[in-house]
């Protein structure tokens, strides 16, 4: 299998579960190489940079005006010329194309929580539990007596989640083959949700 400097392939997050890796019990997640395709590129002469986008889960559609194919998502990946020249448009992406990779960078957006309070936000102590105390989940002391503000970055109650993340080098223990399912077994956790969306990138 060719190596390329530059390329990426999207993937869907299933489960959770754990396997013995090098004698020790180790948490893995199953992820799923999902159908997809090149769509197009883009080059340096026309949008400044070279990038191939990629139709994923192709589906279709029924409009009053007429049929039509589209995807449930559409992205990009930084590729290099190699790639380039092995892929032309209309080339679909499996797991094949991962033999020979150990290590990826993945990006994906951490499950939403929605407005939270300051103690499940940012973990703080709260008060004493006991006692009749009344200070329980409050956030206390707010800052000094001057400047008579509340200083940034304070933690406070807010919106809690959905926010994009990228972890680096996380290894590919192995490939499955279940029924038409192509899955990776990927060592530790993954963000986002039970089918979630989530990029593996190779730079």
């Amino acid at each position: 299998m060719t190596m390329y400097n530059k390329w990426g392939i999207v993937v869907a997050k299933k489960e959770m579960t754990r396997l013995w890796v090098d004698g020790k019990m180790t948490p893995v997640t199953l992820v799923q190489v999902l159908p997809q395709k090149v769509l197009r590129y883009k080059t340096m002469d026309k949008d400044g940079y070279s990038a191939v986008v990629i139709g994923v889960e192709e589906k279709d559609l029924e409009k009053a005006k007429g049929h039509k194919k589209a995807y449930t998502m559409t992205t990009e990946f930084k590729v290099d010329d190699a790639f380039v020249a092995a892929h032309e448009v209309g080339s679909v992406l499996d797991a094949a194309f991962l033999e020979g990779v150990e290590l990826v960078t993945v990006k994906g957006t951490t499950k939403g929580k929605g407005y939270q309070g300051a103690i499940k936000r940012f973990h703080l102590a709260g008060g004493p539990k006991t006692h009749g105390s009344k200070f329980h989940r409050h956030i206390g002391s707010m800052g000094n007596r001057k400047p008579r503000r509340t200083m940034k970055n304070h933690p406070h109650a807010g919106h809690m989640g959905d926010e994009a993340i990228t972890l680096k080098k996380i290894a590919i223990l192995d490939r499955l083959q279940r029924g038409d399912e192509q899955l990776l077994t990927i060592k530790g956790s993954l963000p986002g949700a039970r089918n979630g969306l989530l990029k593996f990138v190779i730079e």
